[in-house]
């Protein structure tokens, strides 16, 4: 099968916007997605630096999303 020489105007538009996301904007996202993250996070933002529990999230997301997909709870 030949590779894919063009890609999809809103694909490429999607990958930009996230590409152009922040660190910052990444995390307050999750945190404000989810009540148990929420929760997590500032526990674990009150014992050390803020920045540190945001590299930590994001290191736990890269994580999540090298293991490819998992089954919606419920």
């Amino acid at each position: 099968m030949p590779a894919e020489t063009t890609t999809s105007a809103t694909r490429a538009a999607v990958e930009a916007a996230v590409l152009d996301l922040t660190d910052e904007q990444i995390v307050h996202a999750l945190v404000r997605e989810d009540a148990e993250l929420k929760r997590s996070f500032a526990d674990r933002e009150a014992e050390t630096w803020h920045r540190e529990a945001a590299l930590n999230l994001l290191h736990a997301l890269a994580r999540r999303l090298e293991s490819g997909r998992v089954q919606p709870k419920g």
